[in-house]
């Protein structure tokens, strides 16, 4: 069995939507894992990396579009649409700019696809309302279950040869994202299967194609200059 095969029967969850919930921790209502801004670049890179699996964009350094714009949902579209608008920039800068927002459009399409349920809660004595989300009842597999999975399943033994298959490299980003954020880091997973996934991780990321490595190496990039960068 693959990751994959675990949400056969439900609108599969895209590469930003899986970092999205392994991010976040609890049911009736989810909390994020590391810090907002870690998952703000997670959620970014995840639909950035959703238009390279595509082949939508091409990263040569510069982000440009490459495809025929047949994103299989809007949020996917209209990022591409921005691209297209604006051809010339970077890796680095399209996280940037993506990150003001993604984590609560990914949040919003996951909603869309009925994974997550908006939650009413009380804003305390100020009165009103504020918002929370939940996982729905929808038997939506566990990021911990989807990581032991994706570390122990003998289809993802290493090897020499590059990764091409786009649904194990969808899978293989998402792991490597929630690495290079820390998401892993605090999810629960027993010490034999989180040392064979930093072992896989390792192999995995040296058969990524390019523009993917690339993307990865621009998240941990990004990540240790904020972890040195004062905030006031």
């Amino acid at each position: 069995m693959t990751v994959s095969e675990l949400d056969a029967t439900r609108i599969p969850l895209r590469v930003a939507d899986r970092f999205f919930l392994a991010a976040h921790a609890g049911g009736q209502r989810i909390s994020p894992r590391v810090d907002a801004a870690l998952v703000s670049l997670g959620c970014a890179a995840g639909l950035l990396a959703e238009l390279i699996l595509e082949e939508e964009i091409a990263v040569t350094p510069h982000v440009r579009p490459s495809g025929r714009g047949r994103c299989p949902d809007f949020l996917s579209w209209a990022i591409l649409r921005e691209i297209r608008e604006e051809p010339g920039h970077d890796l680095r800068t399209w996280l940037d700019y993506l990150g003001q927002a993604a984590a609560e459009k990914v949040r919003a399409r996951l909603v869309i696809i009925d994974v997550l349920r908006e939650v009413p809660v009380s804003a305390g004595w100020r009165g009103g309302t504020a918002s929370a989300w939940r996982l729905a009842d929808t038997g939506v597999t566990s990021p911990e279950a989807v990581l032991e999975l994706l570390f122990t399943s003998a289809e993802t033994a290493t090897g020499n040869g590059m990764i091409t298959v786009p649904e194990r490299l969808a899978e293989i980003t998402f792991a490597l994202l929630a690495r290079e954020t820390g998401v892993i880091r605090n999810v629960r997973l027993p010490k034999n299967v989180a040392r064979q996934g930093d072992f896989r991780m390792k192999s995995w990321q040296k058969r990524v194609p390019g523009p993917l490595r690339n993307l990865i190496a621009e998240v941990a990039a990004a990540r240790g200059q904020s972890a040195i960068t004062p905030r006031h």
